[in-house]
């Protein structure tokens, strides 16, 4: 009986099916790279095969030679390996199967290729099924590559991707489920319309910037005379009744202009009596009574400014409130003026935010717009506020920033936060298209830089 010899098609077909069942049973990565580079072997006919692993950035490192149990990092072949598949990278067909010759590559590269390369090789680039580069084979013989044995090596590379992927653990970005999902032209236009379309969506102007809790309409307590402080009666944030004691001026030079003033009373009060007693008899002394009782007039007016202000010594309380200042320390000895500023009198019950918005930051904004507070103690829970008022000149802040200075009032029923809390206020402006919500910055930069 006559037997008829395999066809060599069904034969090819039967090996590339056996590769790729043999592949995909890898149990781990040292597995697939030695079945990559020894077994390929069945079906095309080769002299020698690298397997190559991309890293970022476009960066390849060699995982196993045919042939070869140990790969020599430092042999000059792995490392003109390494420059051939650096500059094979950058190529616009890197992720397409193709013939690589000495004239393909760049004199540098060329000169070794008489000696690491038999003829004419083959680089077969090795995709995950999204379409990622993993690596590649490269793969060397004399003879030249026909299109049908390319063709078989990238339906087996292909497989090689699925398999490597699997060992590797390698999971679809959201890039490449966008990349995938957008490379028909159609889908690209589509997306290109939506992000016009939404590029002229109208949205609120907003802008962030540091506020404070302050009182609304503060009772100011300033100092009453010239002179120095010498005692503080009570503690910052400390509430006070109406009445209480504040803080005390140091009355030594007042206590003795006083006590001068009333013995130089008294002694004008004396000469005015002796005068008067001998104005009976002498005509000279009853022409003086005039003279000397507009001078007992006079020290006792002096007399009484000078009681009246020690009575000021010690500043009271006008109204009940919480009594806002940094540090007692920071006022004892220090001398000041009437009328300067030493501490406020703030109501609880009646609170408003103060915004500093720095110059670069500032947007068009009219009184009533929509404000939202987020205190540093609790930012999960915002406070509404209305803006009230806006500053037309900026001014430096202690932080030695240039901003405007904004004052917002709370909503009816939102609970008032104490006094004295910092944090950041969210401004609403007015609606603007999305482009110009995003490239106002840039486009004010710009203009600062070229003038336009």
């Amino acid at each position: 009986m006559n037997t008829q010899a395999p066809d060599s098609k069904l034969l090819g077909l039967s090996t590339l099916l056996q590769l790729e069942k043999d592949i995909r049973h890898a149990e781990n990565i040292d597995k697939f790279n030695f079945l990559v580079v020894n077994d390929a072997r069945r079906l095309i006919e080769f002299h020698q095969a690298v397997l190559w692993k991309l890293e970022p950035p476009a960066r390849s490192s060699i995982q196993a030679v045919s042939g070869l149990a140990e790969i020599d990092r430092n042999a000059p072949y792995i490392i003109w390996l390494k420059k051939v598949f650096r500059h094979l990278l950058k190529q616009p067909d890197a992720r397409k199967a193709h013939t690589v010759s000495r004239d393909t590559l760049p004199p540098a590269l060329g000169e070794g290729w008489s000696e690491w390369s038999l003829g004419e090789c083959l680089w077969c680039p090795i995709l995950t099924p999204s379409g990622r580069l993993l690596g590649g084979l490269w793969l060397n013989r004399k003879r030249n590559w026909e299109p049908g044995e390319i063709s078989l090596l990238e339906h087996l590379c292909d497989a090689y991707g699925h398999a490597w992927s699997a060992l590797t653990g390698h999971t679809e970005t959201w890039r490449e489920r966008l990349s995938r999902r957008f490379r028909t032209r159609r889908a690209r236009w589509v997306m290109a319309a939506t992000l016009l379309a939404l590029m002229f969506m109208p949205v609120h102007q907003t802008v962030l910037a540091p506020a404070e809790i302050l009182a609304y309409q503060p009772e100011i307590v300033s100092a009453p005379l010239e002179g120095v402080i010498k005692t503080f009666h009570v503690e910052p944030s400390t509430t006070v009744a109406e009445g209480d004691l504040l803080f005390s001026m140091d009355d030594t030079t007042l206590r003795n202009r006083y006590e001068i003033a009333e013995k130089a009373l008294a002694v004008t009060e004396a000469n005015y009596m002796r005068a008067a007693q001998k104005s009976f008899t002498d005509d000279e002394s009853k022409a003086e009574l005039a003279l000397l009782n507009a001078r007992v007039e006079e020290k006792s007016a002096e007399v009484r400014y000078t009681a009246e202000l020690l009575e000021k010594i010690h500043v009271r309380a006008e109204h009940s409130g919480i009594a806002v200042f940094s540090d007692a320390n920071d006022w004892l000895g220090k001398p000041v003026v009437v009328g300067e500023k030493v501490l406020t009198l703030a109501n609880p019950d009646d609170a408003e935010v103060q915004i500093q918005l720095p110059v670069d930051d500032a947007i068009n904004l009219e009184p009533g717009a929509r404000v939202r507070m987020f205190l540093n103690i609790d930012p999960t829970r915002p406070l509404d506020a209305q803006l009230r008022q806006t500053s037309y000149e900026a001014e430096v802040t202690p932080e030695d920033i240039l901003a405007f200075r904004l004052k917002a009032s709370f909503e009816e029923g939102t609970p008032l936060p104490r006094i004295g809390l910092r944090g950041t206020a969210k401004i609403y402006g007015n609606r603007v298209p999305l482009f110009y919500y995003l490239m106002r910055r840039p486009i004010s930069a710009l203009r600062q830089t070229l003038g336009l």
